[in-house]
């Protein structure tokens, strides 16, 4: 806690501070002298600045007792609170029971009065969606690749700018540039390419204020001497004045662009020659993106991710001679039976018309025998290894599963099998009469299925089960609004032939049963979900039960009619779960018991005359430990029997020592007097009272208070209802008048408040007057100085002619 010296430092640093130099002359100590012929008005700034500080800590000790008033009454009185006892919710039955032989067949959840009189009788049928169940697994069941060229002695040549980044420096900041790996449509053949791969990947890196790398650089290629060169340029309006320049890459792709030297690194350059400018920054050396090794030496030693089952695995290919020896097929086999387990994934070579060879894996049991339960795929690998124009000519991410994220075309359907589908086709996929817009070849297998999900009126939802290796498709109109029908050019290369890979079951309703308490007639309820609203419960039926197929005696061959037995009806109870509202009640009670208890502490604890507070003079010979214990005695008792806190201390001792009906309830006064009016809580009682007459328990709370014709108050209200009175006539946060306590000393709950507040407004008039008293002192200061200075002046003068004097006569 502060004491006066942050207040009052600017008493002392006016005489510590005085211009000029005294004593010089006349060898007095004139500072010493002007701070005690000024001491008049600097201990009157020190008194104002002590009041000041007093009406602080008072200030403070009140808005202590209004937070946690205000605290009580968002907890316990405010309806968006889940503890608020001034609602209902907490004394009604929160639960309610199905009960009887088929009670396991239906589940209630909510509330409603009429719960115990209603029942079920039966439920003839339950409702489902329309849905397409599919027949066929829907991948063909192989992790492939492309057909490529696997002899371990053949020369292949990598691009090896894909998956490499940079960093560059903007201002202040470094961005990393990460250009993708090869795929669809796009590679780094070309200088052009690059460029434009370049410009993509630094539109993905944001530079702050809606900007991008793009927007303040751009690759363009160069022809110099013949050559094509790439050329960094910065566009200066945007950068806005900020320095672009290169600061580092991996896989050394600043060289392979041609901006730093063949046998130089990024260190090695000087820092102007990697700066970007707007003429631009062109590279030394034209782009070198290719390596070119065998097979073999691409392969050696390198580290390849697999996933069998959700375990997670990673090998390691031998050297060179091993693999042109084993052959890469015997070696994959050796070690994925190593990683996985001996004769659970097959790998595969196969002949292609080309010449070339392609590279499978199929899951199978120990025995030989295809297992098409089980989910295999390539994760990652070192460079050169995966993608298209890989070694492997598998890409990652495949697995001996759809490929979502693959181009339809690699995407591993097995109904796409001998099939083309083309961008020209002309209604490529219509589901129940609407049209999927914008499908293209390019597009993955996740692209297609969002489209689908998100076509406005399209009436599905489709999803793929990995595990289970099997699209879903479902109507989002519930039971038999919905339908599914899939038609258009591309609808057997997605999915299949309806009766052949999947077959339609048409959506159906739920039919219930309902009988309600004095009324013989049965209703019979038809939902479109088999959860529903039943007069303010929520009901869900999870089986049949109570019909009966009835056959015609004289026909006893043909189709019976399902009609209601009636014989085991499911009823409902309504049972009060008393542990939250018990639980709820008694911290209520502890958290009143804990603001009565600060109230009278304030109200009784006598201030210590002896303990003033300090002012700098006084901490600057203290501790900070001693100036915190003085503070400390100091700021106590400073609402000792204060008028609006004893009203307060009675309104809250008073609260319910009348009420006998609360005593029942085990909810009373302390009888120890020491307690001061504290609350006492007998748990059993209340509880008993709750299972009782849960109705009698929250009126007792939440009664409102009652007046007769006349205007006098005949009823109080219930306890939360004078508590909140209370709450509102001395802690109230709202309204153009807020509480007692508020209006005096202010609150953060009511910003208004904080500084106007009459506490505050009595501490901004010792404000004016320690700002008079402060330039009365500099006024007075002054003078005093002056007269030093004239009187120094004057001894000076006379001990120079006394010197003259004296050397005269001398002489």
């Amino acid at each position: 806690m502060a004491g006066i010296g942050g207040l009052s430092s600017s008493v002392t640093s006016g005489a510590s501070s005085i211009r000029g130099y005294g004593g010089l002359a006349s060898g007095l100590d004139r500072d010493d002298l002007i701070e005690s012929m000024t001491a008049a008005t600097t201990s009157k700034i020190y008194k104002q600045q002590q009041a000041k500080q007093k009406l602080e800590w008072e200030q403070k000790a009140m808005r202590e007792i209004t937070t946690k008033m205000y605290e009580f009454s968002q907890k316990y009185m405010s309806y968006t609170s889940s503890n608020n006892l001034l609602g209902s919710n907490l004394f009604t039955p929160g639960k309610v029971n199905a009960l009887g032989k088929y009670g396991d067949l239906i589940s209630v959840t909510g509330y409603s009065s009429m719960a115990e009189a209603m029942s079920i009788l039966g439920v003839k049928q339950t409702a489902s969606n329309a849905q397409a169940v599919f027949k066929e697994n829907a991948s063909t069941g192989t992790l492939s690749g492309n057909s490529v060229e696997l002899d371990m002695d053949a020369d292949r040549k990598i691009n090896m700018i894909g998956g490499s980044s940079f960093t560059v420096t903007y201002g202040t900041k470094n961005y990393v540039v990460s250009l993708p790996q090869e795929k669809d449509g796009y590679n780094y053949d070309s200088t052009e390419g690059i460029a434009k791969a370049l410009n993509d990947a630094m539109k993905e890196v944001s530079v702050g204020k809606d900007k991008t790398l793009a927007d303040v650089m751009k690759a363009e290629v160069t022809t110099v001497n013949g050559e094509q060169k790439l050329t960094l340029k910065s566009d200066d309006a945007a950068a806005a004045g900020n320095t672009i320049k290169l600061r580092g890459d991996t896989n050394d792709l600043l060289k392979r662009l041609g901006f730093v030297g063949k046998d130089q690194s990024v260190g090695d350059m000087a820092e102007s020659a990697l700066i970007i400018t707007s003429s631009g920054l062109t590279a030394q050396n034209a782009v070198t993106q290719y390596e070119t090794k065998t097979n073999a030496e691409w392969l050696a030693g390198q580290e390849i991710s697999f996933t069998y089952n959700g375990k997670t695995e990673t090998i390691r290919l031998g050297t060179a001679e091993e693999l042109k020896k084993n052959g890469l097929q015997g070696s994959l086999q050796k070690e994925l039976d190593k990683a996985f387990g001996k004769g659970r994934v097959k790998v595969e070579l196969a002949s292609g018309a080309d010449g070339k060879e392609s590279l499978s894996f199929k899951t199978v049991t120990p025995d030989g025998k295809e297992d098409k339960s089980s989910v295999f795929a390539i994760n990652h690998a070192g460079r050169g290894i995966l993608g298209e124009n890989g070694v492997l000519g598998i890409r990652a991410g495949s697995a001996n599963r759809l490929n979502l994220e693959a181009s339809i075309g690699h995407s591993g359907l097995k109904t796409l099998e001998g099939k083309t589908l083309k961008d020209s086709d002309a209604d490529k996929l219509i589901i129940n009469g609407v049209a999927i817009e914008g499908l293209s070849t390019k597009d993955s297998l996740k692209e297609i299925i969002n489209k689908i999900n998100n076509t406005e009126g399209v009436g599905v939802k489709v999803s793929y089960q990995s595990a289970a290796d099997k699209f879903i498709i479902t109507s989002t109109m519930d039971g038999a609004s919905g339908e599914v029908n899939i038609e258009g050019s591309w609808a057997e290369a997605l999915f299949g032939k309806a009766g052949t890979s999947y077959e339609v079951q048409e959506g159906r309703d739920a039919i219930v049963a309902v009988k309600y308490e004095g009324s013989d007639e049965v209703v019979e309820l038809v939902r479109g979900s088999n959860t529903f609203d039943l007069n303010g419960m929520n009901v869900t039926v999870k089986g049949t039960f109570g019909y009966e197929e009835v056959k015609d005696p004289s026909n006893p061959n043909a189709p019976g009619k399902v009609e209601l037995t009636n014989k085991d009806a499911v009823t409902f109870e309504a049972v009060m779960e008393t542990d939250k509202t018990v639980e709820t009640v008694k911290t209520m009670i502890e958290d009143f018991n804990k603001i009565l208890e600060l109230v009278n502490k304030e109200l009784t604890t006598k201030p210590n005359r002896k303990f003033a507070p300090l002012t700098s003079a006084q901490e600057d010979e203290m501790t900070e430990s001693e100036i915190e214990k003085w503070n400390e005695k100091a700021s106590a008792g400073m609402l000792f029997n204060d008028s609006d806190l004893r009203g307060l201390a009675n309104s809250l001792r008073f609260l319910v020592s009348t009420d006998s009906t609360l005593k029942e309830m085990g909810i009373g006064v302390s009888s120890n007097y020491s307690d001061n009016g504290k609350l006492t809580f007998d748990e059993e009682k209340f509880r008993k009272a709750l299972e009782a007459d849960p109705e009698k328990v929250r009126e007792a709370f939440t009664a409102q208070a009652e007046k007769d014709s006349s205007g006098n108050v005949i009823s109080q209200g219930g306890l939360m209802v004078r508590m909140q009175t209370i709450n509102n006539k001395y802690a109230g946060m709202t309204g153009s008048t807020k509480g007692i306590l508020v209006e005096r000393a202010g609150s953060t709950f009511a910003p208004t408040t904080i500084l106007k507040n009459s506490l505050q407004k009595q501490m901004d008039a010792i404000d004016g007057v320690i700002e008079r008293l402060q330039a009365k002192l500099k006024i007075e200061q002054d003078r005093y100085i002056s007269q030093f200075t004239s009187l120094e002046t004057l001894i000076s003068q006379m001990n120079s002619q006394s010197s003259w004097l004296s050397s005269a006569f001398g002489s």
